[in-house]
C-alpha cells in the first residue's frame, strides 16, 4: 500500500494515502471556504450585477483589464502588438471602451507556481487601473507538474484574486475565462490537465464567488491548425477569443464583423504584406499564407492548409515567379542555359486554372495579381517569360470572372526606381507602393 510519512517531534508514524488525502481535501475545503467567505463580503459590498454590462450605466469611458498569461500577452502572433485577444476586443467593443492588456508570458494563478501572477508588476498595474470590466484567463501554466503539485491550493487563490480585485473602488464586474485547450501537451502543459482539472474548478469558483463565465475551452476545442506550437493561438485563434470575450462584455452573440483578407504569393507578396497590413488597418484584418507560396504545385498542394477554417472575405493571390525560373534535376536554382523551367507554361495553365477553380469554390471575392517583370540578368530567370505566363493567367482570370490586379503593368512603369537591380525583388518603397495597389484593390473588393 502507497504511504506517506509525517512527523510530530520524536514521534513518526505512517499515514495512509487515504487519511493524507482526506486530510489534503479538508485543508482545501477549509481554505476555499475563508477564500469564498472574504470574496462573498467584498461582493455584497460591492452590489455585484449580472448580465452583459450596460454601456448608459457609465459615464466614463469603461475601463476593462485583461489579465492572463502568454495568451493574453498574444505570445507567438505575428504583430502581437494588433492581433492580441485584448486588443482585438478593443476594436470590437468600440470607442465607449478601453481595453488594456495586463498578460504576463508563463504566469500562474497559483502563488506558489514557478511565476505566480500575484508577484508580477502586471499585477499592481492591473489593481492600480482601477478597471470596471475584469476578464481573468489564468491557469494554462498551472498544468505544469511543478505547479500542480499545489494543486490544492488552485480554487482558494483563484477566489482570493477574485476578492482583490472586488476590493476595488470602481466595484469592477468579473468574468472568469475556462482556459482554452492544447493540442495536446507541450512545455508541460497538458491539455488533459487543462480539461479535466482546471477547468472543473474554474467552474466551482465562478459559481460559489458568483462571477460570471467565459467558455473558452469549447469554441476553440477541434482548432488545431489555430495553435501553431500546440499551446498559443494565432492571430485568428485570438480573434475567436476576443469574439468570445465581446459576448459576454457586450451581450450580442454576433460581434462586428472585421474583414479578413489572405494574402497568398511568394516573396514579392512577403514584401508587400506589412504595408498592405498597416493600409487596411482600420478596414480588414490582413494575413499570409505561412511562408513562401513558391510555384503553382506547391499552392495546390498547400491549399487546403492555407484556406483554413477562416471566413475570408477576400482572397488576394498569385504564383508565377518561381514557376518561371530555371533548375536542375535537383530543383536548385540555376542559369538558363543550363537548366529547365520549374514549371512548364503548360503545365502552369492546368494548375492555374485547378487553383482557381478551387478557390472559386470558397464563394469569396477573388483578386489575381500579375507577375511582376523580371529583369534582365535575374540569376535563374529569362526577361519575358513574365509577359508570357501573364498572358495565359489573364485568360484564366477572363474565363471564370476573376478581377485583376495589374501589378506588372503598374511595377513595369516605374521600374528603375521600384526595384532593385538584376534582381526579381522590390526596395522598400517599391513594396509600399504595391501594397497601395494591393490596398485599393481589397478595398474595392470589399465594397469600400
Amino acid at each position: 500500500m502507497d504511504s506517506y510519512h509525517g512527523t510530530r517531534g520524536s514521534h513518526v508514524r505512517q499515514v495512509t494515502k487515504g487519511e493524507y488525502d482526506v486530510t489534503r481535501r479538508q485543508v482545501f475545503r477549509w481554505t476555499l471556504a475563508l477564500a469564498l467567505l472574504s470574496s462573498s463580503l467584498l461582493g455584497c459590498a460591492s452590489g455585484r450585477r449580472q448580465g452583459a454590462i450596460r454601456t448608459t450605466d457609465y459615464q466614463e469611458t469603461i475601463r476593462v483589464a485583461c489579465v492572463g498569461d502568454s495568451i493574453t500577452f498574444g505570445a507567438g502572433i505575428k504583430d502581437r502588438v494588433r492581433y492580441n485577444y485584448p486588443r482585438q476586443l478593443d476594436r470590437l467593443l468600440g470607442a465607449k471602451w478601453e481595453v488594456r492588456n495586463f498578460g504576463v508570458s508563463g504566469a500562474t494563478l497559483l502563488k506558489d507556481g514557478d511565476k505566480p501572477y500575484w508577484e508580477e508588476e502586471a499585477f499592481d498595474d492591473a489593481l492600480a487601473y482601477d478597471p470596471h470590466v475584469v476578464v481573468i484567463k489564468l491557469g494554462t501554466n498551472d498544468t505544469k507538474p511543478e505547479n500542480w503539485k499545489h494543486s490544492a491550493a488552485f480554487a482558494g487563490d483563484y477566489a482570493d484574486m477574485i476578492g482583490r480585485f472586488r476590493g476595488l473602488p470602481s466595484k469592477p464586474r468579473i468574468w472568469a475565462c475556462l482556459p482554452v485547450p492544447a493540442y495536446p501537451e507541450r512545455w508541460g502543459i497538458s491539455d488533459e490537465g487543462i480539461r479535466n482539472e482546471v477547468v472543473p474548478l474554474v467552474r466551482q469558483v465562478a459559481r460559489d464567488t458568483e462571477v460570471q463565465l467565459i467558455d473558452l475551452y469549447r469554441p476553440l476545442s477541434n482548432k488545431a491548425a489555430l495553435f501553431p506550437d500546440k499551446i498559443h493561438p494565432n492571430a485568428e485563434g485570438a480573434r475567436l477569443i476576443a469574439e468570445q470575450v465581446y459576448r459576454a462584455l457586450a451581450g450580442r452573440q454576433n460581434p462586428p464583423r472585421v474583414a479578413s483578407v489572405l494574402l497568398i504569393g511568394d516573396s514579392i507578396s512577403i514584401g508587400y504584406f506589412e504595408p498592405s497590413k498597416d493600409l487596411l488597418y482600420e478596414k480588414a484584418d490582413v494575413f499570409h499564407n505561412p511562408g513562401n507560396a513558391q510555384h503553382t504545385a506547391f499552392g495546390l498542394e498547400k491549399l487546403d492548409e492555407w484556406l483554413g477554417e477562416t471566413e475570408w472575405d477576400v482572397i488576394h493571390f498569385n504564383h508565377g515567379l518561381h514557376d518561371v525560373k530555371y533548375v536542375d534535376e535537383t530543383g536548385r536554382r540555376v542559369d538558363p542555359a543550363v537548366g529547365k523551367q520549374m514549371i512548364p507554361i503548360d503545365q502552369y495553365e492546368r494548375n492555374l486554372e485547378e487553383l482557381t477553380i478551387r478557390l472559386k469554390k470558397t464563394g469569396v471575392p477573388l483578386i489575381f495579381a500579375t507577375t511582376t517583370p523580371v529583369p534582365e540578368g535575374a540569376a535563374g530567370r529569362v526577361k519575358g517569360d513574365a509577359v508570357r505566363y501573364n498572358k495565359v493567367a489573364l485568360d484564366i482570370m477572363a474565363r471564370h470572372g476573376v478581377a485583376v490586379n495589374d501589378l506588372y503593368t503598374y511595377a513595369f512603369a516605374r521600374l528603375d526606381s521600384i526595384q532593385r537591380p538584376r534582381d526579381v525583388h522590390f526596395t522598400k518603397e517599391g513594396s509600399r507602393l504595391l501594397a497601395e495597389q494591393v490596398a485599393n484593390h481589397v478595398l474595392k473588393a470589399l465594397g469600400e
